[in-house]
């Protein structure tokens, strides 16, 4: 009976990972999120499942975290992000530091704990030969508005490669994600799709490499099989603000201060 640990389990990665999962009644899945109020209301019912464990809290509490990732615990999905250019974005890198402080507090209470398989969202664009074939001016305007998560996702992996000789982590890369069924998906270590995947098919192809058991410290891009995966209305928009944090981060914290934005 396999277990899994979920950190971000009120986002679209992490909803879709807790949907799959729990199709299979063998699994146990300790789900790590900031608001149990807000995961109920999106899974009415959840709590009914004792297979599924809630944990609430902020990610900066190491005892809640180390009883999330406890020994049982087999793999660890680490999906919290954000798809807004916000200046100075940490996530990723607090939930690496989060994440590494655990594992060591873990550790040293005992020297026989083995640390889960973490496998960590990223994206294709830090990856340049997952890059190759992508239209260069495509990938110069979405490196610039995306630029401020790009570094919190550099920063984190810069982090979590200090501890390769202990931990297990494999970075996935898709390119851009949209909302849509699962459609099919296909796993790629040379090459992300120029064109969308499905959050869906993003986490099917998650729990594909988590029961791999391979792809140790690589890049894999989950890719979608199917030629008609919907667009994703909100990119364009998300593309436009970014392109203008990145140019003027000054303008993102004068609206967030007059509300204009959260």
């Amino acid at each position: 009976m396999p277990t899994y640990a979920i950190l971000g389990a009120t986002g679209k990665t992490g909803g879709a990972l807790l949907e799959l999962l729990q199709k299979d009644p063998s699994n146990c899945i300790n789900a790590y999120v900031r608001s149990k109020a807000k995961l109920l209301k999106q899974r009415p019912g959840l709590e009914r499942n004792t297979h599924v464990k809630i944990f609430e809290g902020s990610l900066l509490d190491i005892p809640l975290l180390a009883s999330t990732l406890n020994p049982k615990v087999d793999v660890a999905f680490c999906v919290l992000a954000t798809n807004e250019n916000i200046p100075g974005v940490r996530i990723a890198q607090d939930t690496a530091s989060s994440v590494i402080a655990t594992l060591c507090h873990l550790r040293n209470d005992d020297i026989h704990f083995k640390p889960p398989k973490l496998i960590v969202l990223s994206s294709a664009s830090l990856n340049t030969a997952m890059m190759g074939e992508f239209p260069a001016m495509a990938e110069a305007v979405i490196t610039r508005a995306m630029s401020h998560v790009y570094a919190d996702l550099r920063f984190a992996e810069e982090n979590l490669r200090l501890h390769r000789s202990w931990l297990d982590v494999t970075f996935v890369q898709p390119g851009g994600l949209a909302e849509d069924v699962q459609k099919g998906h296909t796993l790629s270590v040379h090459k992300a799709s120029d064109g969308f995947v499905s959050y869906l098919d993003l986490a099917a192809g998650m729990i594909e490499i988590a029961e791999s058991g391979t792809y140790n410290w690589m890049g894999v891009s989950v890719n979608a099989t199917a030629k008609d995966v919907k667009f994703e209305r909100n990119a364009p928009p998300q593309i436009l603000r970014g392109l203008v944090w990145h140019f003027a981060p000054w303008l993102y914290w004068t609206c967030r201060s007059l509300r204009i934005v959260s």
